[in-house]
């Protein structure tokens, strides 16, 4: 029977004998038989229940001592030092809905990742149908063929807790729920951090990305300052809307989509521009490519963030951990050039800095802080935390979670 191999990381399918991806440069291979058999184990991984045999092997031992008359105390005094391997701790039933997950003084709440792998399985609602973030692959396969940028993602966090991961199906305005209603242990879907998810807290984020302005081929307009007095599309985005707002003031008509529909608006003539997310518009222009184009692919610097449930830190705090190891390995880097063609934004390969329609950017490098890069960018490392109020939605709360590769703001 025929068998190929795919990534843990990426989703990329890979020839069964190869070592690692050639797509991200992941060694977490899965073989996949073509006949529909359950996979075997990731590479690496023990299967679940394994003991050690030590204690067996160890008797062995002595047995055998005894009977060439060696020095039994010797042996048997290094069989009672070795402590055998405890056994797994019993599954935590989840607590009722309603019910209050606080601590009591007898009873210890596991959470983060160490819950995670005690439950067997890493839930994240997601989107399935948002390529090239998360769609079904055509070959289907494993995980019911599930690839893309944020399947990469949420992957290589199941990977990091050992256990399979399983895509809770979910639209954007379903996520915060299943947040809530402990149906997922994360969301991953193009999130931005916004205070209009109570009870939802947010990781560091996993992609910086522009916005573009998108307009008809034949448009003079070139910069979101030439729309005074026209109308706009956006989605239903606070981020979008703050943008245009702060950048053409309130002398336009905002038209707000809550789905589909703004670039065939945008092509019959109806809209004057559509303000979207880079990613996203790069891929969904495919099919307007006669009659519009992106006049500015560079207009902010937004992000993507990991959504999880407020009250565990112990979860926000991994996922920030393995977010930052992703970055600084450049994994997230290879992804983005996978599936998002190339960056996130035109100058996401730049070593140094570049400009937006507000303001500068810089890219850290591996080993910077931010009290380094606020020396250099702002003239004193004393303005560490000024820089980290300023992107905020970037590192999360911690201001140590840098990594190679991310986008800061620094202003004008």
């Amino acid at each position: 029977m025929s068998t190929w191999e795919k990534c843990a990381h990426c989703g990329s399918k890979v020839a069964a004998d190869a070592d690692r991806c050639p797509s991200c440069g992941s060694a977490h291979l899965v073989l996949v038989p073509t006949g529909g058999e359950a996979p075997r184990p990731a590479r690496g991984t023990p299967k679940e229940g394994a003991r050690s045999k030590a204690p067996a092997v160890l008797l062995m031992v002595v047995a055998f001592a005894l009977l060439l008359g060696l020095g039994g105390a010797v042996v048997a005094g290094a069989v009672l030092s070795h402590k055998p391997e405890p056994s797994p701790p019993m599954p935590v039933s989840p607590p009722p809905s309603g019910a209050s997950t606080r601590a009591t003084p007898t009873v210890a709440v596991i959470g983060g990742l160490a819950a995670v792998r005690q439950r067997g399985s890493l839930r994240v609602a997601a989107d399935p149908d948002a390529a090239p973030f998360l769609s079904r692959s055509a070959e289907g396969g494993l995980d019911g063929g599930l690839e893309g940028f944020e399947y990469g993602v949420m992957s290589a966090l199941a990977a990091e807790a050992g256990v399979p991961l399983a895509v809770v199906p979910s639209t954007y305005a379903q996520l915060p729920e299943r947040l809530r209603a402990g149906e997922a242990d994360l969301a991953i879907g193009q999130l931005s951090p916004t205070g209009a998810w109570p009870g939802i807290a947010w990781t560091t984020s996993y992609l910086q990305y522009s916005h573009c302005l998108v307009v008809q081929k034949r448009s003079a307009a070139t910069s979101l300052g030439a729309l005074r007095g026209k109308r706009i599309g956006m989605y239903d985005d606070p981020v979008a809307t703050q943008l245009v707002a702060a950048t053409v003031g309130a002398a336009y008509e905002r038209v707000v989509f809550t789905d589909y529909g703004y670039f065939e608006q945008l092509a019959r003539g109806t809209l004057d521009a559509v303000v979207y997310d880079c990613p996203l518009a790069r891929h969904e222009l495919g099919a307007f490519g006669d009659n519009l184009r992106i006049a500015d692919d560079a207009l902010n610097v937004a992000t993507y963030n990991v959504a999880v449930r407020a009250d565990d830190a112990a979860l926000q705090a991994d996922v920030n951990r393995v977010l930052r190891d992703l970055g600084d390995q450049g994994m997230l880097a290879r992804l983005e050039a996978r599936w998002l063609g190339g960056g996130a934004t035109a100058s996401s390969a730049a070593s140094g800095g570049y400009r937006t329609a507000t303001g500068r950017v810089v890219v850290v490098q591996r080993g910077e802080t931010l009290a380094a890069i606020a020396a250099r960018e702002l003239g004193s490392a004393d303005r560490a935390p000024e820089l980290h109020a300023a992107n905020r939605d970037v590192l999360g709360d911690d201001a140590d979670s840098l990594y190679a590769g991310l986008r800061l703001r620094i202003g004008k």
